[in-house]
């Protein structure tokens, strides 16, 4: 039973449905087999409820982690230091994810220790890279994750190579590199083709190169991985529809968005209504 109730708060988690993955994951969390795995994740979903980015050089990120989260998270940690097991990276997360200076350079501080004994380790190297991509140091950041973004993969270490990825990409949009940065996201997509930040983001290049159509099939597979659930991508998806002269799909989309969020901004002004007067001009 506790094995049923992982996958299936697994599953949620990944579906945005982090309420129900929440739920599920705590029916495992005392088992002896699972427990362990079921409280890292329910850390994680505390830490991310939006499973989005923590840090954006490209725009302000909304993760929708509270500081009910973060002491909900730091009590998780608790019982997995009483069984035995080193806290010490995921104290660190919990740090970053204040995004609160004293704790940030705190979180550096425990970071810089683990690295002077193994400057290989990949997640102490992917989370100071996140640390001070938050700090606004972004030469340093970088200088962190190159180490990992060219490192043969592991997949043990799956979620932080991506994160590597993900975050690299994302500064490489910031500078107007698309090429690099489309470089880093297709190593993501090579290894998880699940992605929902890879194909996003892969959406935002051709977008800004004008390909609406190839944005706009970059930004549905987004849209779909994430339930339709992400609004925001939803919304760049019926963007690009209307500027691919896809109108209807617009309109379909924007329907979409609204069944979930009733009151997101412009869905009616600049997608719906602007697709309607297309369809009949």
């Amino acid at each position: 039973m506790a094995g049923l109730n992982y996958c299936k708060g697994i599953f949620s988690r990944y579906n945005s449905e982090s309420v129900k993955a929440l739920r599920d994951l705590n029916f495992a969390r005392f088992d002896n087999f699972y427990g362990e795995k079921a409280i890292a994740d329910m850390i994680e979903i505390y830490l991310n409820p939006a499973n989005d980015m923590i840090f954006s050089s490209i725009a302000e990120t909304d993760y929708g982690t509270t500081k009910e989260n973060i002491d909900n998270a730091r009590e998780l940690t608790n019982e997995l230091k009483v069984k035995g097991l080193d806290t010490t990276i995921v104290e660190c997360k919990i740090l970053i994810a204040t995004k609160e200076k004293q704790y940030l350079e705190k979180a550096q501080k425990q970071l810089k220790a683990i690295h002077q004994k193994n400057s290989n380790h990949v997640p102490t190297n992917v989370c100071m890279g996140l640390c001070l991509f938050i700090m606004k140091k972004s030469s340093d950041a970088k200088n962190f994750l190159k180490p990992v973004v060219t490192s043969e993969y592991q997949l043990h270490f799956a979620e932080y190579f991506e994160l590597a990825w993900i975050l690299m990409a994302d500064y490489y949009i910031s500078t107007n590199k698309y090429d690099l940065a489309e470089a880093e996201l297709k190593k993501c997509l090579k290894y998880n083709k699940s992605n929902t930040k890879a194909e996003e983001l892969m959406g935002l290049i051709k977008e800004k190169e004008k390909a609406y159509v190839d944005a706009a099939e970059h930004y549905q597979k987004a849209f779909n991985m994430s339930n339709k659930k992400n609004a925001g991508v939803g919304f760049r998806l019926a963007f690009n529809y209307l500027k691919a002269n896809r109108l209807v799909d617009a309109i379909d989309v924007g329907k979409e968005i609204l069944k979930v969020y009733p009151n997101f901004p412009k869905v009616k002004t600049d997608i719906l209504d602007k697709a309607r007067i297309g369809i009949r001009v």
